[in-house]
C-alpha cells in the first residue's frame, strides 16, 4: 500500500479508537505540580479562573476549547469534551517532563499521537510511543517519564472527577 494511504488509514484508525473510548464513556497524565491527594473544587462562577464547564456542548469547536497550562510550564491540557460519564482532552508534555506517582478514582486511557516515554502502572515500567494506547485501571498507581521529545496525546477519563485537578492549572488566553 502506498505510504500516503497507510498514513491516512492510521489516522482513521486513531479517530475510531478515540470515538470508541469517548462514546463508551470510558486519562491522568498531569505535570509535576498537578497531582494531589484530594480532588480540587471546581469554581461555580464562570468568571473564576478555576471554573470548568460541568458538561460540554454537543460540539466543541477547536477555537472555543478551554486550554490550561500546568503551573510548572511543562504541560498543557485542551478540554475537548466533558460529560457526566467521561472526559476527553488533548494533553501535551514538554520533553523530559515527568508525572509524579498518583492515583485516579476512574479508569484512564491515553492514546499517544506524538512522542514517547515510560509509563509505570502498579510498579511495572512500560515503554510507550506514538500510536500506542494505554489503559489504567481505576485507583492504579501511575507515573510517567517523558522522553527527550514533546508528547501529544488524547486523554480519556471514565468519569469527569479526576479532571477537576486541571481547575488548578491557569487558563491560557
Amino acid at each position: 500500500m502506498p505510504l500516503h494511504l497507510r498514513t491516512l488509514s492510521m489516522r482513521i484508525q486513531t479517530v475510531h479508537i478515540v470515538l470508541a473510548f469517548a462514546l463508551g464513556a470510558c486519562s491522568t497524565v498531569a505535570a509535576q505540580s498537578a497531582a494531589t491527594p484530594t480532588t480540587p473544587t471546581v469554581a461555580a462562577d464562570p468568571a473564576s479562573p478555576r471554573w470548568m464547564p460541568p458538561t460540554s456542548p454537543p460540539v466543541t469547536k477547536a477555537d472555543a476549547a478551554q486550554r490550561r497550562s500546568a503551573p510548572n510550564g511543562k504541560g498543557a491540557v485542551t478540554i475537548l469534551a466533558r460529560g457526566d460519564n467521561a472526559f476527553l482532552a488533548r494533553l501535551e508534555l514538554a520533553a523530559g517532563a515527568a508525572v509524579p506517582v498518583h492515583r485516579d478514582a476512574t479508569e484512564e486511557y491515553i492514546h499517544l499521537l506524538e512522542g514517547a516515554g515510560v509509563i509505570t502502572i502498579d510498579g511495572v515500567d512500560i515503554p510507550i510511543g506514538a500510536g500506542d494506547t494505554v489503559y489504567m485501571p481505576a485507583d492504579a498507581e501511575v507515573r510517567y517519564q517523558n522522553s527527550d521529545a514533546n508528547m501529544v496525546a488524547l486523554q480519556v477519563f471514565a468519569g469527569p472527577g479526576p479532571a477537576a485537578k486541571y481547575a488548578n492549572w491557569p487558563l491560557e488566553e
